[in-house]
C-alpha cells in the first residue's frame, strides 16, 4: 500500500508546508473545499468474487463509486481518510428472498444488507418504496421488484395476478414492464402452459423469471426457460417417480408446503445427484431459502425461536407473528416435524452437491416472516449455506456477486473500480468464521457511511 506523504487518519490530509512557501499565506488560508475523495485504508478486502482476499487495501471512493481499489493505491492530497486497519471489508449484502416491509428497511441496513431481491409484494407499495429509498426519504437497501406475483386459478393470496389463460399472459407481463420490474413472480398455482407463455412474454422484454413452484417440476420449469427456483420448490417433484401427488396436494397452501418438506426425507442421493446435474445443464438458479425449511422444522420449538436474533423486528410485528395460529392454520403433527428434520440433511445434501457440480446459488432469507427478521436471517442463511458443505467464501458469493448476476445488476456484489461503494466493514474474518459477518462496524451504501451503531440505536 502507497500512503500519501501528507495522509491524516479519520480526517482530511493537510495542505503540505510548501503551500505557504509558493501560494502565501492568505491563499493557504482560504478554507479548503469539501473532499471529493474518501480514502479507506488499510483493510482485507473480500471483493465478493471469490478470489483470495486483497491484504493492507485502500478503497477510493468518490460520488458513490470505487474510483480505485488494491494494495498498491496512493491516497490524493485532500482526501478524507477513514483508517480501517486490521478490519475486513466485504461487499454489500444482497438478501435474494424477501417480501419486504417499511418497517424492515432500515434493519436490513443495520445487517450489511445494502440490496433485496423482493420477490412478491403489493405493487403499489413496492414501488412508492423503492422510490423512497432512491429519494433518500428513508434509509433502507436498494430494492429489486417483482410487483405481484402471478399465479394460476384459484391464486394462492389475494394481491396476486391471477391468469386463466395463457392469453392474459402479455398483459400481466407489461403491468409489471410499466414500473420496471427487476424479474417476474409465478406462485404456486401456475400450470405448464401458463408459465411458458409468462416466460416467453417476460423474456422478450428482457425480464427474468423465478418461480414457487407447485404445479411443475423444476427440471420442467427450467427447460421451459424459468431463470430461478425460490425455496427448492419442484426438486422432489423433478426427482421421484410419480410427481402428481405432490401436484394435487398444492391446492391448498399448507397441504402442498407439508408435503413438499416430508418428500426430501426419502430422497438418496443419487437420485438427488441426478437432478442436481441435470438443473445444472440448464442454467438454473436455486435460491435456497434453507433457513426457512429450518424454521419450519422447529416451530415446536421454544429452544429454537427463543434463540434468534430479532432484535430488530418492534414488539407489534414480533406479536402479529403469533406462533400457535401459524401451527394451528398448518396442522403439523409431531411426526411432521421429526420427518422435516431429516429432510433437513437432505436439502443440505442437495445444496452441496449443486454449487460443487458447478450450479448457481443464491442466499435468500423469506424476511420478515414469522421468525426470519429483516437482515438477522440473511446471517443464518449464510451460516446454514456453510453447514450445508459450501465454504465461507463461496456463501458470501451466494450473498453478493452470484445475487448480482441473477439481478442482472453489474454494479453491485462486487468490489471493484467503477462499482457503486456498497461495502460492510467487519472486525472479525468472515472467512475464517462466517459468524463474524454479524461483527459490523460500518455500513457504507453507495458511498454514504452508517455506523452500524447508529442504525441500532432506535430498536
Amino acid at each position: 500500500m502507497s500512503l500519501a506523504l501528507w495522509g491524516k487518519r479519520e480526517g482530511v490530509s493537510p495542505l503540505p508546508a510548501f503551500c505557504f512557501l509558493v501560494l502565501g499565506a492568505a491563499a493557504c488560508a482560504k478554507p479548503a473545499p469539501p473532499p471529493s475523495v474518501t480514502a479507506f485504508v488499510g483493510a482485507n478486502v473480500f471483493d465478493g468474487t471469490g478470489h483470495a482476499p486483497i491484504r493492507n487495501a485502500v478503497i477510493l471512493v468518490r460520488d458513490g463509486r470505487i474510483i480505485e481499489m488494491g494494495p498498491n493505491v496512493s491516497i490524493p492530497v485532500g482526501a478524507r481518510w477513514v483508517g480501517l486497519d486490521g478490519k475486513w471489508v466485504i461487499p454489500g449484502l444482497i438478501d435474494g428472498h424477501v417480501h419486504v416491509d417499511r418497517w424492515a428497511m432500515s434493519r436490513y441496513l443495520a445487517y450489511g444488507v445494502t440490496s433485496v431481491r423482493d420477490v412478491g409484494n403489493d405493487t403499489d407499495s413496492i414501488v412508492a418504496w423503492r422510490g423512497e429509498v432512491g429519494a433518500g426519504t428513508i434509509a433502507g437497501p436498494r430494492l429489486f421488484i417483482s410487483g405481484a406475483q402471478i399465479d394460476g386459478a384459484p391464486a394462492i393470496w389475494g394481491s396476486s395476478t391471477e391468469l386463466h389463460s395463457p392469453d392474459e399472459a402479455a398483459a400481466a407481463v407489461a403491468a409489471r414492464a410499466a414500473v420496471n420490474v427487476s424479474q417476474i413472480k409465478l406462485y404456486v398455482h401456475t400450470t405448464l402452459p401458463l408459465m411458458e407463455a409468462v416466460v416467453r412474454e417476460a423474456h422478450a422484454r428482457g425480464i427474468p423469471v423465478t418461480a414457487h413452484l407447485g404445479r411443475v417440476d423444476a427440471l420442467t420449469a427450467a427447460k421451459a426457460g424459468v431463470d430461478a427456483i425460490e425455496h427448492l420448490s419442484g426438486v422432489v417433484e423433478a426427482t421421484v417417480r410419480d410427481p402428481r401427488p405432490y401436484f394435487a396436494a398444492h391446492e391448498k397452501f399448507f397441504d402442498g408446503w407439508k408435503a413438499f418438506l416430508r418428500g426430501w426425507a426419502g430422497l438418496d442421493s443419487t437420485s438427488l445427484d441426478g437432478t442436481a446435474a441435470a438443473l445444472i445443464k440448464t442454467g438454473l438458479t436455486i435460491v435456497p431459502t434453507l433457513v426457512q425449511s429450518e424454521t419450519y422444522a422447529h416451530l415446536n420449538d421454544a429452544a429454537y425461536a427463543h434463540g434468534l436474533d430479532v432484535a430488530g423486528v418492534p414488539g407489534d410485528i414480533q406479536a402479529s407473528w403469533d406462533m400457535p395460529d401459524l401451527l394451528r392454520r398448518a396442522a403439523i403433527s409431531d411426526a411432521d416435524f421429526a420427518t422435516f428434520r431429516r429432510s433437513r440433511i437432505q436439502e443440505d445434501l442437495f445444496v452441496r452437491r449443486y454449487r460443487a457440480l458447478g450450479g448457481k446459488v443464491v442466499a435468500g432469507s423469506d424476511s420478515p416472516n414469522q421468525l426470519l427478521a429483516p437482515g438477522a436471517s440473511l446471517h443464518h442463511e449464510l451460516a446454514l449455506l456453510v453447514q450445508a458443505g459450501l465454504s465461507p467464501s463461496d456463501a458470501l458469493v451466494s450473498a453478493t456477486s452470484a445475487a448480482a448476476t441473477l439481478l442482472h445488476a453489474d454494479s453491485i456484489g462486487v468490489l471493484a473500480p467503477g462499482k457503486l461503494a456498497d461495502f460492510v466493514v467487519l472486525v472479525g474474518d468472515p472467512l475464517a468464521d462466517i459468524a463474524n459477518v454479524g461483527r459490523i462496524e460500518l455500513v457504507v451504501l453507495a458511498g454514504r457511511r452508517y455506523p452500524a451503531a447508529e442504525l441500532r440505536k432506535n430498536w
